[in-house]
């Protein structure tokens, strides 16, 4: 009688032991899953490490030369690929010479105010008998703005500007005296003028 309960009591311990070690087991294993728990990992990566941003800070948009809702286009840029009229309406004609515009010219009737389309340095400001007072400015990428027809400018060579601010108000030339007060525009991207009016609010 002895022997069987202390037999049973060798078994009951045994069980006890057995039952404990799986207890264990399972216990480290439940740990060691959320330990290496890819989606638990991922998310602490994201709070631990620096997430680059996708926006690209070097990225501008093209604006429009003026800020008065008022100016039309009143000369346009010559496209060989238009039909006669439009390419008509892009000619200007001076001295018995016809000559096609290779930018474009804005106007409201009176003066308004002239600011640069991107940020950039200026690189020249003249006076010609021809086109009026000019100024041009070289941004990035190889692009020229060219603002001619000028009066009362702000800039001179060497000048940093940024995007929006005045360089002058729209004036006269000789060699488009019929258009009175008016700004002509030329966009030039790796050495050829370009239609500005297919490259605003366009990043570059």
């Amino acid at each position: 009688m002895k022997k069987r309960i202390v037999m049973y009591s060798i078994y009951s311990i045994c069980l006890l032991l057995m039952i404990g070690i799986l207890i264990a087991y399972n216990s480290s294993t439940v740990n060691t899953k959320e330990q290496t728990n890819p989606d638990y990992d991922y998310v602490i990566d994201m709070f631990e490490k620096n997430v680059e941003s996708v926006i690209n800070d070097n990225q501008v948009t093209l604006i429009r030369p003026y800020n008065d809702e008022d100016v039309k286009i009143v000369r346009n840029f010559y496209n060989y690929q238009d039909d006669a009229s439009n390419q008509q309406k892009a000619i200007t004609y001076y001295e018995g010479t016809y000559m096609q515009s290779t930018g474009i010219c804005y106007s409201k009737g009176d003066s308004f105010d002239v600011i640069a389309v991107l940020s950039g340095e200026v690189t020249e400001v003249v006076t010609d008998e021809l086109v009026g007072n000019s100024v041009t400015i070289k941004h990035d990428d190889n692009t020229y703005s060219i603002y001619q027809s000028l009066t009362d400018i702000t800039v001179k060579k060497g000048d940093r500007v940024s995007q929006g601010d005045l360089i002058a108000k729209s004036g006269t030339s000789n060699i488009n005296k019929d258009l009175n007060n008016h700004l002509y525009f030329e966009l030039m991207i790796n050495n050829a003028s370009v239609n500005p009016e297919e490259y605003y609010d366009a990043e570059l």
